[in-house]
């Protein structure tokens, strides 16, 4: 007989302990020591014995908070998504409002680019999970939408700013201290040889590369953003 799978856990829904077996140390600061290390050095620099060392505190205390890595990650992510921002669609519409939550998304992933690989991998039910999602069911109630239109409009729009936004704090962690002169440079003899097989591809390239980075990298988004807000337009239930 197959064994059964195993019970899936969540730092948000295990007891709380009893507060007279609580150690000094708290679980904000065990939280604020994991986001430094985080945002200083992504996933690969966060350990439980590290958290330790950085806390000059033994792994008991730690532990007393969180079950493992992963509880942990958990407690960060909810962290930052404190940080994201849903207008209130009776200030200036939906589609103003959904601009505006896309837009503050995208920059706390660029602060925190190592939540990026995290969303998806369970559910988000931290209170400001809970709380921008909420808002987030406002806005897109607003513009006519119910039921699971409602969670595919939400969810077209995270989904494109995850993976948009991701791809852009990838660039931007990986290419630090890098110039586009620089690649410009180092691509020159492929653009070389590009230029005789395809010209069109080519001049497109250099005429991409030439640009700033970050005016392409805005440009981009704002175009992707547009047209997934157009195509939600286009579905809004009749009114």
């Amino acid at each position: 007989m197959a064994e059964a799978p195993a019970r899936p856990t969540s730092v948000w829904t295990r007891p709380a302990r009893a507060r007279r077996d609580q150690p000094t140390l708290t679980r904000d600061q065990i939280v604020d020591a994991a986001l430094e290390l985080l945002d200083a050095e992504g996933l690969d620099g966060l350990s439980m014995r590290r958290l330790g060392t950085r806390l000059n505190s033994g792994a008991t205390s730690v532990y007393w908070h969180v079950a493992n890595k992963d509880e942990l990650l958990e407690l960060a992510l909810d962290r930052v998504m404190a940080e994201v921002e849903v207008p209130d669609p009776a200030d200036g519409g939906w589609r103003a409002a959904a601009t505006g939550y896309a837009r503050s998304y995208r920059a706390m992933i660029h602060r925190h680019p190592w939540t990026v690989t995290l969303f998806g991998s369970r559910p988000m039910v931290g209170p400001n999970a809970v709380r921008v999602l909420d808002e987030a069911l406002v806005l897109f109630g607003a513009a006519g939408f119910t039921g699971f239109g409602l969670e595919y409009a939400w969810s077209l729009v995270v989904d494109y700013v995850i993976g948009a936004a991701g791809s852009e704090a990838s660039w931007q962690v990986n290419q630090a201290g890098t110039t586009v002169a620089a690649w410009i440079e180092t691509l020159g003899p492929f653009l070389a040889e590009t230029a005789e097989r395809s010209p069109r591809l080519a001049a497109h390239l250099r005429q991409i590369w030439e640009d700033e980075t970050a005016d392409v990298l805005e440009g981009r988004f704002a175009f992707g953003l547009d047209c997934v807000l157009d195509g939600i337009e286009r579905r809004r239930p009749a009114r």
